[in-house]
């Protein structure tokens, strides 16, 4: 069932490589007219938007899994999955904003002033001679980035507690909830949260990597890599949550009532 769920949000971008498969196949010549490309951007816009929306239902059932329910909770009750799973995402972009508007501010800003310096630039432009006016700009850029990564690693920190929270509570605003998710931070220890985090991180990337060289090993086999993803997706998604709600569950932090009576 899990594996149906993440299948879902792959669908939009299924449809989409079918479209473009046959408008390929309409234009062999590679001379795709401009009104087509346009429409591929707003298709896969489209598709990204309708994966994330479908990808809910998946989201909704790893907020039962936050909640405590032991043994692993059923995949039933999908009204309730797709609308847990709205509200967490809801809660994920808004945690988001704060990155958001310091990339606008930074790089944006940096890169808005290059561009009309790029735009007066000749056909064959001197890279040498605008070295010295593009070194701050393209500084500006590098800068805003790490200030916006530093800053979504602090929230990051804060948002898997929140998330936590969220699941036990039902209400999106335990999620920002600071005070009380700062004081459960506080009673697992900084040191120790940082680094059981780290260590999660470090356990799913590295069963990436080994299933990425056995995907390589067997890329004979048609879609392997795809096929690979889709049946493992559902085991690490379950082993990173159980692990968070077991971190958070390390404060003291009791399994409300809503996480036994879920549906």
């Amino acid at each position: 069932m899990l594996i149906v769920l993440i299948l879902l949000s792959a669908i939009p971008f299924i449809l989409l490589g079918i479209f473009m498969l046959f408008s390929g196949m309409a234009h062999p010549e590679a001379d795709i007219p401009p009104s087509l490309i346009g429409t591929l951007i707003i298709g896969f816009v489209i598709a990204f938007l309708l994966a994330i929306i479908l990808g809910a239902f998946s989201m909704g059932y790893l907020l039962k899994i936050l909640r405590g329910q032991v043994p692993l909770p059923e995949v039933t009750g999908f009204g309730r999955m797709f609308v847990d799973g709205i509200k967490l995402l809801v809660i994920e972009v808004i945690y988001l904003i704060p990155v958001m508007i310091i990339l606008a501010i930074t790089a944006g800003a940096a890169l808005l002033s290059a561009l009309p310096i790029l735009m007066s630039m000749p056909t064959e432009p001197d890279f040498e001679a605008l070295m010295p006016v593009l070194m701050p700009i393209l500084g500006g850029v590098i800068a805003g980035v790490l200030i916006a990564v530093i800053v979504a690693i602090l929230l990051w920190l804060l948002l898997v507690v929140g998330v936590v929270r969220f699941a036990r509570t039902g209400k999106i605003g335990e999620a920002f909830n600071f005070s009380a998710i700062l004081a459960t931070i506080g009673k697992i220890g900084w040191g120790s949260y940082i680094l059981a985090l780290i260590i999660v991180v470090v356990i799913v990337a590295v069963v990436q990597v080994i299933l990425g060289i056995i995907a390589y090993i067997l890329s004979f086999i048609p879609y392997i890599d795809f096929i690979i993803m889709i049946l493992i997706s559902p085991f690490i998604m379950v082993f990173m949550h159980r692990y968070i709600c077991l971190l958070y569950n390390s404060a003291g932090e009791t399994v409300s009532s809503q996480a036994t009576n879920s549906p």
